[in-house]
């Protein structure tokens, strides 16, 4: 009985140096993530007069240039950038109760990850109609008409030479096989709608102006 005792209390010990340790490593492997610059956090607070709430809360964008955010009622603004939710918390927190605006705010902030940045940060070009796959793809500075059309696997057999583009409430038409029309450069959020090909359309034999 004795040995038993010894033995269990032994796994015991191990199995609690294991957790120990697996939570330690853990922890240590989820990464902390940062206010970037040009990226958004959202800020919430907790325990201020309520009707002031909708002056404060919601998303705030970090500057390009120095990397700090402008909010409400404050004298200065607050650097962002490098600092992680926990941190902007008690930095937003102080400044509020420093110049006497709040007196014992809760604050909230929400930081993502680069990924969700990049996500929140990119707009796109919708391709549909007769191509290969219809796609909603990330605008690219260099984005022309063809390369849109190539990148949604080119137009079908049924699809016509004749392609809509829509920018804002704008549609215009441009022709496949037009080199000037090919070259259109493209801007974030045009949709382009490839036309079904008509009963008599024909297809030139190679590409014109």
């Amino acid at each position: 009985m004795k040995s038993y005792n010894i033995v269990k209390r032994f796994i015991v010990a191990l199995f609690a140096l294991f957790v120990c340790f697996g939570i330690t490593d853990w922890a240590a492997a989820a990464p902390v993530q940062t206010a970037k610059r040009g990226a958004e956090i959202i800020i919430s607070f907790r325990n201020i007069p309520g009707d002031d709430k909708a002056n404060v809360d919601g998303k705030y964008r970090v500057s390009h240039s120095d990397g700090t955010i402008s909010m409400p009622y404050l004298s200065s603004r607050i650097k962002a950038e490098g600092k992680d939710s926990r941190q902007l918390e008690e930095i937003i927190k102080a400044r509020y109760v420093e110049e006497q605006i709040y007196s014992q705010p809760i604050v909230v902030v929400q930081v993502g990850n680069a990924a969700e940045i990049e996500a929140l940060n990119q707009r796109y070009v919708q391709v549909t109609g007769y191509v290969g796959a219809k796609k909603n793809l990330p605008y690219r500075p260099d984005m022309t008409l063809i390369s849109a059309i190539v990148d949604c696997g080119d137009i079908t057999e049924h699809g016509s030479r004749y392609i809509q583009v829509s920018r804002g409430s704008v549609t215009r038409t441009y022709d496949y096989f037009s080199a000037r029309d090919r070259a259109l450069k493209l801007m974030p959020d045009d949709s382009i709608f490839v036309q079904p090909r008509g009963a008599f359309e024909g297809r030139p034999s190679k590409i014109g102006p």
